[in-house]
């Protein structure tokens, strides 16, 4: 049971635990998107950015774009853009410049737009449906060195491979940390001023075209113009501060890689913060009880079996607490094993009072004859007494009842000792159990201080024949009528009844009307270390008739109970239903 509990726990914990990875994962890759997106838009605003943010853009009631973000998107990419009607009249500017008309005859515009007529600006046009409405968009933007590449171009003098520009060229292009290159027809370097070392000195046709179009990936702005009439291209280049933020950890990765990279260490890292966690409650979960189960032992070890000192492990109902139900059948086994460890120890102290009782009840037993025996050996060795033959007769009369005493009381400890080894080999041979039980107390109860007693048996008129061994079965007679009679007052009757039962077995009841016995001497009336008998008392036995007969009754295969209440008698039964 504790097997499967443990495997649905750990892997409905491990599902969890994927689960939530999973969760993470998701959202990193979402993250990592729109970045991807992101990085698209700033090298491309028109149209990927300009599509997005016009989707994205909320729509007045009058059917106006209204959006602080996209007003803010072109500032920084440093755009503008219009909203045209269907006849070229310009319903809403965006970060326009001034010398933008406020209407565009539709051949007027496409002539632009397509670069057959001239324009300041470069243009682009895009038409997107929203709500319902069918919005026109024109999108310029110019480059923020194009007047300043046409003015160097005028300015500068090519002289030993060298650009020479008047002060107010250089002041403007160290104003954005540029430097500029001049190509020839194959596009090898002829000239340049303040190139950096490491910059190309020779272009194919591909590297200027990529350099030229994707100028966040390579993290320079590049603006080139080609002169037909020398056949030179004139190139600025400077760093872009934009690209300088995205690739701030890695300047050379490019930033789709770097966005890859992030996301996979934020992924790593998560990772590693869950395992934590899970690490620590598991450790709670489960280190726990495991911590309390091992102090709950070496407590056992040490002497101590109390379950739970401070009372953590169970609420306030008295169950276990939710941490503790998982190995609920281990601490139920050490709970278990703490109560038989008590049990036993409890058992083992009772045991050695009862011994330290037994002894010196047995001491007590043993000197009280010893001492009538010493008693009348030092009056027969007396020179200065004279005694007649019938006091000495009366004295070693004393002295046989004594030793006999002493005999008996011998006999029955080595007797029960010898029972409950097992060390008695006796054959049992089937007997009529009435006539057996009828003669064994007639012989019990025709001992002469029982003569104001009286005792009476009554068997069934159907024979019941059983195997016993008849020393044992009188024996067991003789001592449970003894007890009923001596620990009773005059006037005691006793009762012996013989019932056969229906299907197999039968019982003897020995049922007196005496003085009853408590709960505390019931419980410890056929303990052998219980008590002796004070021989100075006019009493038979040698106080372990109780113990001796519960041993040979077991040994014959019976059970003795006892039922009693002070004042209302005692009812002592031997039972065969095996």
């Amino acid at each position: 049971m504790i097997r499967k509990r443990l495997a649905i726990r750990f892997a409905l914990q491990m599902a969890a635990a994927g689960a939530m990875l999973v969760l993470l994962a998701a959202a990193i890759v979402i993250w990592m998107l729109g970045e991807f997106e992101d990085i698209e838009v700033s090298r491309n605003f028109a149209p990927i950015g300009l599509s997005r943010l016009i989707s994205e853009a909320g729509i007045d009631s009058q059917g106006l774009i209204v959006d602080p973000k996209l007003l803010q998107q072109l500032r920084d990419d440093g755009g503008w853009l219009q909203s045209l009607d269907g006849k070229g009249n310009v319903l809403q500017s965006f970060n326009t410049p001034n010398d933008l008309p406020a209407r565009y005859l539709p051949g007027q515009l496409i002539d632009y737009w397509i670069g057959n007529e001239p324009f300041p600006y470069k243009l682009g046009l895009w038409i997107q449906e929203k709500d319902g409405h069918l919005y026109t968009l024109l999108y310029g933007s110019r480059s923020k060195t194009e007047d300043l590449l046409q003015r160097i171009i005028d300015d500068g003098h090519i002289v030993d491979r060298t650009i020479v520009f008047t002060d107010s060229s250089v002041d403007l292009l160290n104003k954005i940390g540029g430097f500029v290159q001049v190509l020839d027809r194959e596009g090898t370097e002829i000239a340049a001023w303040k190139k950096p070392a490491d910059v190309m000195t020779s272009y194919t046709l591909q590297e200027l075209a990529m350099r030229a179009h994707n100028q966040v990936y390579y993290g320079i702005a590049m603006d080139t113009q080609y002169q037909s009439k020398t056949g030179l291209t004139w190139v600025i280049q400077y760093s872009m501060s934009e690209t300088k933020n995205q690739a701030g950890l890695a300047p050379f990765v490019q930033s789709e890689v770097q966005v890859i990279i992030i996301g996979i260490a934020a992924f790593l890292f998560s990772s590693f913060i869950v395992f934590i966690l899970l690490s620590l409650w598991y450790a709670n979960r489960f280190g726990t009880p495991i911590l309390y189960m091992l102090g709950w032992i070496q407590r056992l070890g040490q002497g101590d079996y109390t379950e739970d000192s401070n009372g953590k492990s169970r609420n306030s109902k008295g169950n276990w607490k939710r941490k503790y139900r998982i190995f609920e059948e281990v601490i139920e086994s050490i709970h278990a094993l703490a109560v038989r460890l008590l049990a036993g120890s409890n058992a083992a102290e009772q045991t050695q009072r009862n011994r330290e009782e037994w002894i010196a009840g047995v001491t007590h037993d043993m000197k009280t004859p010893l001492a009538s025996i010493q008693g009348y050996a030092h009056m027969l060795e007396a020179e200065k007494y004279s005694w007649s033959e019938e006091e000495v007769r009366r004295f070693a009369s004393t002295i046989l009842e004594k030793t006999a005493y002493m005999d008996k009381l011998i006999n029955d400890l080595a007797l029960t000792y010898r029972l409950r080894s097992g060390e008695m080999p006796v054959s049992f041979e089937p007997i009529d159990i009435g006539m057996l039980l009828t003669e064994s107390v007639s012989r019990a109860a025709s001992y002469p201080a029982y003569e104001d007693r009286t005792v009476h048996c009554s068997t069934p008129s159907a024979p019941i024949f059983a195997a016993v061994y008849r020393p044992w079965f009188e024996r067991i007679i003789e001592n449970i009528v003894a007890n009923g009679l001596i620990h009773n007052p005059p006037g005691t009757r006793i009762d012996i009844e013989l019932v056969k039962f229906s299907e197999k077995g039968w019982r003897m009841d020995f049922r007196d009307n005496g003085q009853g016995i408590d709960e505390q001497t019931m419980d410890r009336l056929f303990d052998r270390y219980y008590r002796g008998t004070n021989t100075d008392s006019e009493v038979e036995g040698s106080g372990l008739g109780m113990a001796v007969a519960k041993e040979l009754v077991h040994a014959m295969g019976g059970r003795i109970q006892v039922n009693s209440n002070i004042g209302q008698g005692t009812v002592i039964s031997i039972i065969w239903d095996t």
